[in-house]
């Protein structure tokens, strides 16, 4: 073997080895090399060498780009979308959450070829988009509130109130506080759940003890809906983090009580699958449309705005559950029907 043909060798393992994609492309716009990581970016199955750079980009402005590279000698940077065969805004509208989203830079390295370099950035602007949702949600939900706070507390100033109109008032002020500061202790709990870094104590408990502290905090909600919850436990042990695990199953218990007609039945019970506990919450309520269960676990997702805010909801509880869930290496799934009811299932492992 050649010496040069070892250094070839050794180029393109470096190549290969590269996370980002890389495209060796001609003043022709023909593809002369591209590695593995650029065919998986572009989900592409076949070789990309020998295609035509417009048959991978079908955005015109990638052509001209890659044409301005070579004859101004200048590097440009772009960003792409791709969602299977498609680029661009096509990608967008098919891929509807699901399209990936590159930056590319296209370097000149002599008269003949050009380097693109494709870095997958999917994960920075889904957390950009998440961000800005989440400042517009937190805002929205803090907004409805404050103005209530705001607007009854100006009408109070006013000397021509009745005793019994002051107390009003000043009731509707105390439940919106009441709602605020539910809303802050959700966030500052999601916030200590996202901090990764904090592992939260762990011991052994039972199912028994976990669902006897969920039955004593929300047996007041079902009394007010005259909604019987029955708990069944197994007197099984389990290492987690109790306090956690009894939020997360309160947080599905009231969603329960919540969305379920008075004078209906709740049912809430703990059993083990192999090396799993699992905590079951099953209501006969309104049940929850199918484009809407993979988005449930959302922070400030809402099925139905109005009632979750008559009944004092926050729109983090579900969120609580999944990060709680994950944190001890479990699932939360959801089995739902419109009318028929929900079945909510916290799985853990038992060790």
């Amino acid at each position: 073997m050649q010496k040069n043909d070892v250094g070839k060798d050794r180029y393109r393992a470096m190549i290969e080895a590269l996370a980002e994609g890389v495209l060796l492309v001609s003043r022709k716009h023909r593809i002369v090399l591209a590695n593995k990581s650029a065919e998986e970016m572009l989900s592409w199955a076949a070789p990309l060498e020998g295609k035509d750079i417009s048959a991978i980009f079908e955005s015109a402005s990638f052509s001209e780009a890659l044409d301005s590279v070579f004859k101004e000698k200048r590097r440009r940077k772009l960003k792409l979308t791709s969602y299977h065969g498609f680029t661009g805004d096509d990608a967008i509208i098919r891929g509807k959450g699901r399209e990936k989203h590159y930056k590319s830079c296209i370097t000149s390295l002599d008269e003949k070829y050009a380097v693109i370099t494709i870095t997958d950035v999917t994960r920075i602007e889904r957390l950009a988009i998440v961000r800005q949702d989440f400042v517009s949600n937190v805002s929205h939900e803090l907004k409805t509130p404050l103005t209530a706070i705001s607007g009854f507390s100006e009408t109070l100033l006013d000397d021509g109130l009745s005793r019994d109109e002051i107390k009003g008032f000043a009731r509707i002020i105390r439940k919106n506080s009441a709602h605020m500061q539910r809303i802050i202790s959700d966030l500052l709990l999601l916030t200590s759940l996202d901090r990764s870094e904090i592992a939260p104590a762990m011991a052994v408990t039972t199912d028994t003890r976990i669902l006897s502290e969920v039955r004593s905090y929300t047996q007041y909600k079902a009394e007010t809906k005259d909604i019987e919850v029955e708990y069944e436990s197994q007197g099984k042990s389990v290492l987690c983090n109790e306090s956690l695990i009894v939020q997360a199953i309160i947080n599905l218990v009231v969603n329960a009580i919540s969305y379920s007609p008075e004078k209906t039945r709740v049912t809430v019970k703990a059993r083990t699958r192999g090396s799993q506990m699992e905590f079951i919450v099953a209501d006969h309520g309104s049940g929850i449309a199918e484009e809407d269960l993979s988005r449930i676990f959302e922070r400030f997702y809402r099925v139905d705005k109005a009632r979750s805010r008559e009944s004092g909801g926050t729109g983090l509880g579900l969120s609580i559950v999944r990060h709680i869930a994950i944190i001890h290496d479990g699932t939360i799934k959801v089995e739902s029907k419109l009318s028929e009811g929900s079945v909510f299932t916290l799985s853990i492992p038992l060790s």
